[in-house]
């Protein structure tokens, strides 16, 4: 008897009462009102094969976070393909992750890319990113290293 009296004291469940959570004065602000955010752009252009590593090379001078090449092939007919100018399937299709404030560096390069030879036209476009979910996806797309902080005016 005296031993089962003992076992049930040991192992006797804790009862823990219920917290109530703190309520604070403080409103949480989201990352967009305490820091400076710049909008984003994914730039795609799609040029003849081996034409991609200029831009790629350029917009990484210019600033860019993040610009890479993924090799495609058309599947056009030849007579579509006469008629665009563009002779050869073989394509790099070059994405970029753009900040606003690059968007008219970038558009220029590009330009001026287009208007050099008939060899390096191509097709470019640019979307704007409506949102990126989290902070740290966001600092990593904008190559955000040190975030700095509005004013108290939230400017």
């Amino acid at each position: 008897m005296l031993e089962f009296n003992i076992r049930n004291k040991l192992f006797k469940k804790k009862k823990f009462d219920k917290k109530e959570p703190k309520e604070s004065n403080k409103e949480k602000k989201s990352y967009q009102e305490l820091y400076k955010t710049e909008k984003l752009y994914l730039s795609i252009i799609i040029v003849n094969r081996y034409q991609g590593e200029y831009y790629v090379d350029e917009f990484i001078k210019e600033g860019c976070s993040l610009s890479f090449i993924i090799y495609g092939k058309g599947t056009a007919p030849s007579e579509l393909l006469y008629v665009l100018g563009t002779p050869q399937s073989k394509k790099d299709v070059v994405i970029s992750v753009i900040k606003e404030s690059l968007k008219d560096k970038v558009n220029s390069i590009i330009d001026e890319r287009f208007n050099f030879s008939k060899s390096a036209k191509g097709i470019a476009f640019m979307i704007d990113f409506d949102s990126v979910m989290g902070v740290l996806p966001y600092r990593y797309l904008s190559d955000t290293r040190v975030n700095e902080r509005r004013d108290n005016n939230g400017k």
